[in-house]
């Protein structure tokens, strides 16, 4: 598998998201098994993957509480297949 540079903190992001599977599951994970089940997930789901690069908010702020938040993804396991984009 090719190498992929990341930054210092996309490295401390994906390492804690590692840690929080480990404990939550007791389970190890490799960096390169999170990486293959998050784009599993982003491929999945690539029109709304697409869509947070069309837009200029990949974050929605609630107007009534200040909050930044990811918009919510429904996904659905084994749902339809998405055509290619």
């Amino acid at each position: 598998m090719p190498s992929i540079a990341l930054d210092k903190q996309t490295e401390r992001q994906l390492d804690k998201v590692r840690a929080a599977v480990r404990r939550r599951t007791g389970q190890p994970i490799s960096r390169t098994e999170l990486l293959e089940r998050l784009v599993e997930d982003a491929y999945s789901s690539r029109g709304e993957v697409v869509d947070m690069f069309r837009t200029s908010q990949a974050y929605v702020a609630d107007e009534d509480s200040g909050t930044v938040h990811r918009p919510e993804r429904k996904l659905v396991p084994g749902g339809a297949k998405q055509p290619d984009e």
